[in-house]
């Protein structure tokens, strides 16, 4: 039997290097073995896809208005 686990803290398995924030599959024995040495943890499950969201009305775009230019006396 595999888990999948979540890597805390840079370490080795099996011989490889693997760095923190990695998700990887080992068997039973060695995913405990890394729970319980504080270097991994269970890999959070996968999200479901999120809906797409629905469109709604775009609102107008408030548009601002053009600045005046200074004068310089009457002209």
């Amino acid at each position: 039997m595999t888990m999948k686990l979540l890597i805390l803290r840079q370490t080795s398995i099996t011989g490889q290097p693997v760095r923190a924030g990695d998700v990887i599959e080992v068997n039973d024995r060695d995913g405990r073995q890394l729970i319980n040495s504080g270097k991994a943890e269970p890999a959070p499950a996968p999200a479901a896809p999120a809906a797409a969201p629905v469109a709604q009305d775009a609102e107008p775009v408030q548009r601002k208005r053009p600045r005046r230019t200074k004068t310089n006396g009457p002209t």
